[in-house]
């Protein structure tokens, strides 16, 4: 009886490992190309959406490098239409540090 207690464990994670959630959108910053319109900048990202998911396919890895070859496809579709491809994340959550003119906080 105590091996096949010693199964189930083993078995969620299996299970659960298996279900890694998959990306929902670019977590990278794409700018409109010069001369596009906000409309032709939409229409690119639709395009662009499903193909990167397509790239990345059901894979079994982390979520962590699901979503960074999503936004690689990402980033290459859309600059392949004309987009600028900026540095920066969109869910960049680090703080900014102070100006170098600005007075120290008190």
């Amino acid at each position: 009886m105590r091996k096949r207690l010693g199964v189930f464990p083993f078995l969620a994670t299996v299970v659960i490992g298996g279900c890694a959630p998959t990306p929902v959108g670019p977590t990278v910053m794409v700018l409109p190309g010069p001369g596009k319109s906000l409309e032709q900048f939409r229409t690119d990202d639709a395009d662009c959406r499903p193909w990167a998911s397509q790239q990345v396919g059901t894979s079994h890895e982390g979520y962590g490098t699901a979503q960074w070859r999503y936004d690689i496809a990402y980033q290459q579709c859309m600059y392949a239409k004309g987009n600028q491809i900026s540095g920066g994340r969109v869910r960049d959550t680090t703080p900014l540090s102070p100006s170098p003119s600005s007075p120290p906080p008190k």
